[in-house]
């Protein structure tokens, strides 16, 4: 059996419940930074995407955590509208509750001269970094 629980401003009291719980033999206890991405957030976030995001983020973590435009505009494919939806769902799934406030938007995109250039996961070589998270979350659907 696996439980969830999310603790916001918690008393002092509850906490003390908490911790004697989390003591017991048979527990495991982990914890999710607020501001970390689980492959479970990851697969959640994906599903409530748009299709044509879906398509981008699945090219994005094939790219091993990066796109350029020309490779997401392949076959006459337009991203007008289609990176929008990335912050959009992410506010939408903050909003209510789904995701933590601190949770980053996974992927950024890089303009130069008011063109889009890439689409990448930022953190790279940091403990932040949404990429591997992500490949995790989304394997059946990369190997598809």
């Amino acid at each position: 059996m696996k439980i969830t629980i999310t603790v916001e401003d918690p008393s002092p009291e509850a906490l003390e419940k908490l911790l004697a719980l989390a003591t017991l033999p048979t527990a495991v206890v982990t914890t999710v930074p607020d501001d970390r991405w689980t492959p479970e957030r990851a697969r959640s976030y994906y599903d409530r995407l748009p299709p044509r995001a879906q398509q981008i983020l699945l090219q994005v973590v094939q790219g091993r955590g990066e796109c350029s435009a020309e490779e997401l505009k392949a076959n006459g494919r337009n991203l007008r509208g289609s990176t929008g939806a990335f912050r959009r769902v992410l506010s939408e799934g903050k909003r209510t509750g789904l995701w933590p406030d601190a949770l980053p938007v996974p992927l950024v995109s890089h303009i130069v001269g008011g063109q889009l250039k890439k689409l990448e996961m930022p953190g790279s070589g940091t403990d932040r970094y949404a990429y591997p998270v992500f490949a995790e979350g989304l394997c059946d659907v990369v190997s598809s």
